[in-house]
């Protein structure tokens, strides 16, 4: 029974479309998004700035800004789809079912109050909770992220950088939520602090068995700390599967780039960056959002979009989105040559 419930899909989207409304018209920012997170699973959803990632968590969590249409698809959570319920049960399933890591603490936390203040009116607005069963819960929660208990009394600034970003892993963690969404949880933080920031909610994680999903630009932060990957390119997932089977035999262009784009410590390999920049998404796109900057696309490339393919693998499904993507294993040896990239022309 227990491995039935951490096999179970904690949330499911489907078919996912999201319009961002604009004086010049729509931005195509998410185009048919489909995956599924389980129980006490740990995925990391990578890609470029601008390519969707924070939508994506945005309409997770229910705060689209008011120019974000939600055009079409499902959302989830425990089988009940987010987007058909009424707004108080969506207020209430947000930090109590799904709980979120933003990027800057900071930004996160009211520098007037104190931090422990904070996490028990979050822990308040949710569930009825007196003075005393606030307090200790407080201190548990501190306890957990690493924190001496004592300093809950203290205001944000009184906090290091790593610190803070613990109080706020640590009020996303007060309601014992199914999933936790965490957006660049140490973009601010040195290498160090963002190492240790990680040990603990990995340890977390593994303790409560939340799912997590790792937002990021970094794949190399993926690749120590997810069990699996979803790659998104303007809007769209390109590949997604065990984090150790993509990163070692990459099935999409676009993934392949990003490998190639990551410095290894001690390599005499320099970084590949990508040539050119992603599609204006204001513009109607037929085919794959990725051709105009894809060594491997021809003319079918830029007029349809590929299907999402399921591969079996020894670690689980992986999906991946290219007309091409058998060509990949050749594509990623003549990858690692700068010329390859710079000799794409518009198709």
């Amino acid at each position: 029974m227990r491995e039935q419930q951490e096999n179970a899909a904690v949330l499911r989207v489907r078919g996912l479309n999201v319009d961002y409304q604009t004086k010049k018209g729509a931005a195509k920012a998410l185009k048919d998004i489909d995956f599924a997170i389980h129980a006490g699973e740990r995925v990391g959803l990578v890609g470029e700035s601008g390519c969707g990632k924070s939508t994506l968590l945005k309409t997770i969590m229910g705060v689209l800004p008011k120019n974000g249409d939600v055009t079409s698809g499902r959302i989830e959570l425990d089988g009940v789809n987010l987007l058909e319920v009424d707004d108080e049960t969506r207020r209430k399933a947000r930090w109590a079912e799904v709980a979120m890591i933003t990027q800057s603490a900071l930004n996160a936390l009211n520098p007037v109050r104190r931090v422990g203040d904070q996490i028990i009116e979050a822990v308040r607005a949710h569930r009825p909770i007196d003075k005393q069963e606030a307090n200790a819960l407080v201190h548990r929660l501190f306890e957990m992220v690493g924190v001496a208990p004592e300093r809950a009394r203290d205001y944000p600034h009184q906090f290091s950088g790593g610190m803070r970003q613990r109080a706020v892993i640590a009020m996303a963690l007060a309601l014992s939520p199914k999933m936790i969404v965490a957006d660049e949880p140490t973009t601010a933080l040195d290498v160090i602090v963002q190492d240790q920031i990680f040990a603990r909610l990995r340890e977390l994680q593994a303790e409560n068995q939340f799912a997590l999903i790792l937002v990021t630009h970094d794949l190399a932060l993926v690749a120590e700390n997810c069990q699996r990957v979803m790659v998104m390119y303007a809007g769209t997932l390109v590949e997604s599967g065990p984090t150790e089977e993509v990163i070692a035999a990459p099935k999409h262009p676009y993934t392949i780039g990003l490998i190639n784009a990551v410095s290894v410590l001690g390599s005499d390999k320099q970084p590949i960056s990508i040539p050119g920049s992603p599609p204006d998404l204001m513009e109607k796109i037929d085919g794959c959002r990725f051709a105009q900057r894809c060594p491997l696309a021809t003319s079918i490339c830029k007029d349809q979009m590929p299907e999402a393919v399921v591969i079996a693998s020894p670690g689980g499904e992986r999906m991946v989105r290219c007309h091409h993507w058998q060509q990949a294993e050749d594509f990623a040896l003549r990858a690692s040559n700068p010329d390859v990239w710079q000799s794409v022309s518009a198709v």
